[in-house]
């Protein structure tokens, strides 16, 4: 009995990573925020360029949105053309947290037999006969 919990709480524990590594619009939006404030930073320091430290993963998020904002972008490393960059991922990320959400399956809870498929009303007034 011990070993059979120890599994379940082992395939439990496997599945929570998982969808902790998940690449959701939504992380990346996140991921986008913070970039954002690296990126202001550099343009509060009056930065000429964006760090060299920022740009994998600046480039890593522009080809998760769309691959053809990191060709757009180029060589160009000044902060405030960087940020525009970024702004158009996070609209498109945005639009994709926003659509790529779908309602939910409905697991019913009870067997319906072929007998109940239709709905009986609950205040009684169809069951009373109609003169």
């Amino acid at each position: 009995m011990l070993q059979r919990t120890k599994e379940e709480q082992e395939r439990y524990l496997y599945w929570h990573r998982k969808r902790g590594q998940q690449v959701t619009p939504r992380r990346l939006l996140r991921e986008s925020d913070e970039l954002l404030y690296w990126l202001e930073e550099c343009v509060e320091r009056d930065m000429k360029i964006v760090p060299g430290w920022l740009l994998p993963r600046l480039v890593a998020l522009l080809s998760r949105a769309d691959g053809r904002l990191p060709v757009e972008m180029g060589r160009e490393r000044r902060p405030l053309a960087v940020m525009e960059f970024l702004f158009r991922a996070q609209e498109l990320l945005m639009e994709d947290s926003v659509h790529g959400r779908r309602p939910a399956r409905v697991i019913p809870l009870f067997h319906r037999s072929p007998a109940a498929q239709d709905p009986t009303p609950i205040d009684g007034a169809a069951a009373a006969p109609r003169a």
